[in-house]
């Protein structure tokens, strides 16, 4: 993880309140956060910098490459929370009036970022035994399959069996919809 963080220049990026710097801290808080509270506190601090009103910044693309690769080292207490939030940036875009208004920033970098945890969404949508977590999963591995062509088809058949797993009863109105969504709309790149 700490490759990854290295290799953002934190001090030149910008969010939705400005300097963004800290951000590199928090996220090792969250990745070593001894309690669900503190993991709590950090993905506030996070969604507070990197998120206004749904809009994407700078430093999104940055903050979604490093909790990517969180996810392989993080606390159980931990998982659902980073996936909400990778799954919050997938859902995002820049601010169409002033594309600039938060720096730099495309939904297609941060939708990158976020489909090389494709493989890690699958896995925790078949074993975790936190549901939050599984329905993130499901989000995620649509949005990569709408964003990346040659995921497309994989999306849709571990999609179409995760239908079958168990625990995942409550979620069949969410996986049926991400499958129409999948086979209906063409991949975005």
């Amino acid at each position: 993880m700490e490759l990854e963080i290295s290799r953002h220049q934190w001090i030149s990026l910008q969010g939705v309140a400005g300097d963004v710097r800290m951000l590199a801290e928090v996220i090792r808080e969250l990745a070593d956060a001894p309690r669900r509270e503190d993991a709590v506190d950090a993905v506030q601090r996070l969604h507070r910098q990197v998120f206004a009103n749904g809009l994407l910044c700078e430093a999104s693309v940055a903050v979604a490459s490093c909790l990517v690769g969180l996810l392989w080292r993080c606390p159980e207490h931990v998982e659902d929370l980073l996936l909400d939030l990778l799954s919050d940036i997938s859902a995002a875009t820049p601010c169409v009036s002033d594309p600039g208004v938060y720096g730099d920033v495309s939904r297609a970098d941060c939708q990158y970022e976020i489909s090389l945890g494709f493989q890690a969404y699958v896995e925790i949508l078949d074993s975790s035994p936190n549901l939050v977590s599984r329905t993130a999963c499901i989000d995620l591995i649509m949005s990569c399959g709408l964003f990346e062509p040659r995921l497309r088809d994989r999306a849709i058949y571990f999609l179409d069996r995760a239908k079958d797993l168990a625990g995942l009863e409550a979620c069949g109105k969410l996986i049926s919809a991400s499958l129409d969504e999948l086979r209906q709309r063409p991949p975005s790149a």
